[in-house]
């Protein structure tokens, strides 16, 4: 099932992030009320999830037993996919704060293993955006047993379990949100942000997304709205991000959507797009968005190793305004992104598959 449609689509989600983290003071990304959905850089990590658990069922799901699912061959096929850029982002951040840093150990060897969101004060360590990758792990880990779980007890255990999940997830951030206890980038905050537990309900919902599509939807012939009901589903997601910092003034309490809250929303919006023939289908298909959509994760991932460079080497050496700035870093990672993905990350992942291939009976899937 070829839904390449769908890729460009982490572009999109990738660069919100990259505005939120560098462009939040340039137009037009600055312009109220439309910068809340150009700067929504932590709510469209719960996209890529959401995104994530789909793409995964739609890859690996298979209606046989479960034991024809080599959980090894697939955990290699993740390594292969992620740890190649993930490593270099974080070799380079390393390297280049070495001597700043008190404590040098502890956040390499975290960042190494990929363990840095569940431990308070060190999810953001090193190549910051490099905790949800952390998060994504902990994502593939689950995901053998996940399949163990549909086939044992069927699809409606999963729904159950990811409606669950949601629900309690939702309920404990806000909860904890919103308690006396709770302090900007302290302990607790790290905890509800940013620790994989917090975040697995999206996963585990995009998951049965993804099988109820392949298993149902996608046999179903295209609604002629289908391209009306996603562009009613885009407005309602961007009103919400919109209306998101009125949430205390109106009902006294904050929430937040980095957990899930509308991840449902996202995944109505992926299977309406996983649906889409026509026009917008065909658009998101140019050969330069799909790759743009592929060379997303060393977009994401090298961003601030980017910038850092960017900073030390050649801002210095152009005197142009800080809205030109940013721009010209734009274009250098999205171009580095390109150039890492054709270069770095698509030939060590081939290398890791094929040295796999060579020395096991089983042919590695990527």
């Amino acid at each position: 099932m070829r839904l390449e449609h769908l890729t460009f689509t982490r572009f999109i989600a990738a660069l919100t992030v990259v505005f939120f983290h560098y462009g939040s003071n340039i137009e037009p990304i600055n312009i109220p009320p439309f910068n809340l959905i150009f700067q929504a850089g932590p709510i469209a990590v719960s996209y890529f999830y959401a995104l994530s658990g789909f793409i995964m069922a739609i890859a690996y799901y298979r209606s046989e037993a479960s034991n024809n699912f080599n959980k090894w061959k697939y955990w290699l096929a993740r390594f292969a996919r992620i740890y190649p850029v993930y490593f270099l982002a974080l070799l380079l951040i390393f390297v280049a704060n070495f001597k700043t840093m008190d404590d040098a150990t502890t956040p390499l060897l975290l960042n190494i293993f990929m363990l840095q969101a569940w431990i308070p004060n060190y999810p953001l360590t090193l190549n910051s955006p490099g905790w949800s990758l952390s998060v994504e792990t902990f994502f593939y880990l689950c995901f053998p047993l996940l399949l163990l779980l549909i086939h044992n007890k069927g699809l409606k255990a999963l729904a159950l379990l990811g409606i669950t999940l949601w629900a309690v997830t939702q309920i404990l951030h806000t909860y904890l949100l919103n308690s006396p206890a709770y302090i900007p980038q302290g302990k607790l905050h790290d905890f509800i942000y940013y620790n994989p537990i917090m975040h697995i309900n999206t996963f585990v919902i995009g998951l049965f997304a993804g099988i109820y599509f392949k298993k149902k939807i996608s046999r179903q012939r295209e609604s002629p709205y289908n391209a009306v009901f996603l562009a009613i589903t885009l407005t309602i997601i961007c009103l919400l991000l919109i209306i998101r910092p009125n949430f205390k003034l109106w009902f006294g309490f904050d929430v937040d959507y980095t957990n899930g809250l509308i991840a449902p929303l996202f995944l109505v919006s992926i299977v309406l797009l996983a649906r889409e023939q026509g026009v917008i289908a065909k658009l998101f298909t140019f050969s330069w968005l799909v790759l743009l959509g592929e060379a997303s994760y060393s977009l994401y991932i090298l961003q601030r190793p980017v910038h850092g460079i960017y900073q030390a080497f050649i801002a210095k050496h152009i005197n142009v305004s800080e809205f030109w700035h940013f721009y010209f870093y734009l274009f250098l990672l999205i171009g580095l992104s390109i150039l890492s993905y054709k270069l770095f990350e698509t030939p060590l992942r081939h290398w890791i598959n094929t040295w796999y291939r060579s020395n096991t009976k089983y042919n590695l899937k990527t």
